[in-house]
């Protein structure tokens, strides 16, 4: 648990807020209702994070949760749609042992593996009751679009998104705004959650 008296007047009132909010999840999880937190660089997002996943797990297993901090959903995204799409093709192929059996190529294996791990995680950011994730701050044109693609399968199914970055306001669209399609990928995912969730700074 996280004494109030510990830390700044923001977080002061933006762990009371988290409260109320988890005090009536089931109803917000309802609503779509989720979190958009800016200024949460490392240390804050650390101490929000560790709020946020401690009461979510209290609420288990009527609702779902998934987190995902940045780097992992980068990575994701990454090999979603980069690494795997590429390697698809001749790398596929089978390969015949010394006894004749046919077996898929190593490679084929590793691919298939990585597939359904990638799927996976996708599917779980996709269909969680609640998903979080901290430390946004893209730096790529797949990590929007991978981004852009789950945030829309979820405001879509009223499913909450809580998202946490290190950018001050002024900064995130700007950052979103320098990738190609970025800029209206920033406008849907602002409008998404102007219009089903909480903003902090």
């Amino acid at each position: 648990m996280i004494l109030l008296d510990n830390v700044s007047v923001q977080d002061r009132d933006l762990l009371t807020r988290l409260t109320a909010y988890f005090a009536n999840l089931e109803q917000r999880v309802k609503e779509g209702q989720g979190w958009l937190i800016f200024n949460a660089d490392r240390a804050r997002a650390g101490r929000v994070t560790k709020f946020v996943l401690e009461r979510l797990a209290e609420h288990r297993p009527f609702v779902s949760y998934y987190f995902v901090p940045w780097r992992d959903f980068a990575l994701n995204a990454y090999m979603a749609r980069v690494e795997l799409p590429s390697q698809a093709g001749p790398e596929t192929a089978e390969t015949t042992t010394a006894s004749g059996i046919v077996v898929p190529a190593r490679i084929s294996v590793e691919h298939d593996i990585a597939g359904r791990v990638s799927r996976d995680q996708y599917y779980q950011m996709c269909f969680a009751d609640v998903l979080v994730v901290s430390g946004l701050a893209p730096e790529h044109r797949h990590e929007v679009e991978h981004l852009d693609a789950i945030l829309a399968d979820r405001f879509g199914k009223r499913l909450p998104t809580i998202l946490l970055t290190p950018r001050a306001p002024h900064e995130l669209p700007a950052a979103f705004a320098a990738l190609p399609g970025g800029a209206a990928a920033w406008s849907r995912l602002y409008d998404g959650m102007y219009g089903s969730s909480l903003i902090a700074l």
